[in-house]
């Protein structure tokens, strides 16, 4: 069985590019409501702030555990044979849901929650941290 080709080789290594800006420590949402500057680190070790009203939106549609519980910023992973995004945290799926009250839109099934690419770049922009999109 042959290994990797050159150009398998070079499209990991594109996507390593496209996803060394990732944060790998997620924290809590209680956590990071509680630090004065909300952040985490990147895969490359640079900060990835969190807008607190961005937060603060998600607080205000979880409960107490489930604040404690979830762990940003969430994950949208785009993939180059599909036209959308997939978010697999069920409880981040539901904050997400919520804040954007998308009502029955977007249903998480299956272990997964998929968007359209396009919206899941525009909820990237406009979540002030809470969103990462991965590519994969």
């Amino acid at each position: 069985m042959a290994g990797p080709g050159p150009f398998d080789r070079w499209i990991s290594f594109e996507l390593g590019r496209l996803n060394a800006g990732l944060v790998v420590e997620k924290k809590t949402l209680t956590r990071l409501l509680a630090e004065p500057e909300p952040a985490c680190r990147t895969r490359e070790g640079d900060p990835h702030p969190f807008d607190r009203t961005a937060l603060d939106r998600y607080a205000a549609v979880l409960a107490r555990d489930e604040a404690d519980d979830l762990r940003l910023p969430l994950t949208l992973v785009a993939s180059a044979d599909s036209d959308s995004a997939y978010l697999t945290d069920e409880l981040g799926a539901q904050a997400l849901r919520a804040v954007e009250k998308f009502d029955r839109a977007f249903p998480f099934r299956d272990g997964r929650m998929a968007l359209p690419h396009s919206l899941a770049v525009d909820l990237v922009r406009r979540h002030g941290g809470v969103l990462q999109l991965a590519f994969g």
